[in-house]
């Protein structure tokens, strides 16, 4: 009877025990993630500053679409704005866990977010829908962009981007969706 093969050195316990007393400081950070620690944090920054922005112009532009029959497009637009800060909320922690600091500073938002706040006069439906979809757009490409650059080299932290990806791709769809076609109950 042959003995079961010899499990591979990543899985060994006295391997893994070892790896994960190194730089206890590093909290979940460890030698197996391959991504430099930094470049990831300021990626999230850019992406935390993006949903930030994203969030408020959104909180925005639901405040400015008026009259009973356009109530769930407001209300659409609310959810999506707190999604959004709900993003950026997960986006915050992960930068914590990687030994940085989430930069919330509204004096730097508007330099690293990708999505541009716009407001518009009331009533101005086609406008405001057009806005929020192509920033929903900016972030759905900027988060494809960052699942690609992560790749393997940081689990975690891909698996939080596609989560948030798919996210804007549903939003992103449902404001395609409304500008398609107004009359709907919601975009």
């Amino acid at each position: 009877m042959t003995s079961p093969p010899e499990p591979p050195a990543v899985l060994r316990m006295r391997e893994v025990r070892d790896r994960a007393l190194l730089d206890l400081d590093d909290g979940p950070v460890t030698p197996s993630n391959r991504a430099e620690p930094k470049t990831v944090a300021h990626l999230l920054n850019v992406l935390l500053a993006s949903m930030v922005v994203a969030s408020l112009q959104y909180e925005q532009h639901a405040l400015l679409v008026r009259g009973p029959s356009h109530r769930p497009v407001a209300e659409f637009l609310h959810g999506c704005a707190d999604r959004d800060r709900d993003g950026a909320r997960l986006l915050a922690i992960r930068i914590a866990q990687l030994g940085f600091t989430a930069g919330h500073d509204p004096r730097h938002l508007p330099e690293l977010s990708r999505v541009t706040f716009q407001s518009f006069q009331d009533g101005d439906l086609t406008g405001i829908l057009t806005q929020d979809l192509v920033g929903a757009r900016i972030l759905v490409q900027s988060l494809q962009e960052a699942v690609r650059w992560v790749g393997a080299d940081d689990p975690s932290t891909r698996r939080l981007l596609e989560r948030l990806l798919e996210d804007k791709e549903a939003q992103a769809d449902e404001l395609s969706a409304g500008l398609r076609n107004p009359g709907r109950e919601h975009p």
